[in-house]
């Protein structure tokens, strides 16, 4: 994954995980500039599969 904010790649920083409806969805922090994303995916129940990020904001120093 790329970070949205700084453009850093590599492993994010998993900080929470939960359901929705039928994704998955995890909270990610980047380890150089903190932004924080939220990456959801899953199936839908017609059978197409989601993969998609939002961005939620850096984190606040």
């Amino acid at each position: 994954m790329k970070c949205p904010y700084c453009g850093f790649e590599g492993e994010f920083l998993k900080i929470k995980q939960w359901r929705m409806r039928w994704y998955t969805v995890e909270m990610l922090e980047c380890p150089k500039c903190h932004g924080r994303v939220n990456h959801y995916y899953g199936t839908t129940p017609t059978g197409k599969k989601s993969d998609f990020y939002f961005r939620i904001g850096r984190r606040k120093k």
